[in-house]
């Protein structure tokens, strides 16, 4: 997220793949295949990142400071590389999590739209 500073609080949306990738990472760290697969079915399989693509993701996440490099699990390939969550990830996806609280709210009916009272 090139000039967008995810460290601390910030308002700014995650985008779909970002938010996935940390979902999946809600419950322990996780390794590249794994999270694909992870994404997959949390999207339902509307999201299905390419091996490039997913691994840009978390790099840029680990540059943000969203997720960091994790110990791998004692007895699995040593090859494989894990990620987990930061404070400042669960952070992220709470802000993005309650801006799409808003948003379905708005969808329903049930508040104005964001500028209009």
């Amino acid at each position: 997220m090139a000039g967008n500073d995810r460290r601390g609080a910030s308002s700014a949306a995650l985008s779909d793949l970002a938010f996935h990738i940390l979902l999946a990472l809600r419950d322990g760290a996780g390794h590249g295949y794994e999270i694909g697969r992870k994404v997959e079915e949390l999207s339902e399989g509307r999201l299905d990142p390419t091996t490039g693509a997913l691994y840009q993701a978390l790099r840029r996440l680990v540059e943000d400071e969203l997720i960091a490099h994790a110990e791998a699990p004692e007895g699995v390939d040593p090859r494989r590389k894990y990620v987990t969550l930061t404070r400042a990830g669960r952070r992220a996806v709470a802000e993005e999590a309650e801006r799409l609280e808003r948003l379905v709210r708005v969808a329903k009916g049930e508040a104005p739209l964001p500028g209009h009272v």
